[in-house]
């Protein structure tokens, strides 16, 4: 698992403006995580989801915006339907609970978008998080 690919979806209105300022402030987080742009989390599905594992991913995180945040106001509550679904569906596959997550990150808090990136490599991986 320490060599799969990390996908990361992240609404393109809060979370990923925390991906923007990390890079501004030259964060450095694990080579092995893939972030992909998303309009909102509420518009995935659980297929999609399903797809990156069968196309190999060591684990997906869904970042999103924070409760009552969400630019498109259906967003936060149909992310979490679609989390909620996705994960039975993978512990149904036999796929481990750590390699599906879901968090939220304020807009534009770089700091808060790497730590969370971390969090979840260390809890795939067992060790140390991103070099």
């Amino acid at each position: 698992m320490r060599n799969g690919k990390i996908i990361v979806f992240t609404c393109n209105w809060y979370a990923y403006t925390g991906l923007e300022t990390a890079g501004r402030k030259h964060l450095q987080y694990c080579p092995s995580v893939y972030p992909i742009k998303v309009m909102c989390l509420g518009k995935l599905s659980p297929g999609i989801i399903l797809k990156t594992f069968e196309k190999g991913a060591a684990g997906v995180l869904m970042l999103g915006c924070l409760p009552d945040e969400c630019y498109y106001t259906f967003g936060n509550r149909h992310a979490e339907e679609i989390f909620q679904v996705t994960s039975r569906l993978l512990r149904a596959l036999g796929y481990p609970e750590k390699r599906f997550k879901m968090d939220r990150v304020a807009p534009g808090d770089g700091d808060a978008w790497l730590e969370k990136i971390d969090s979840f490599v260390v809890g795939l991986n067992g060790d140390q998080g991103s070099s």
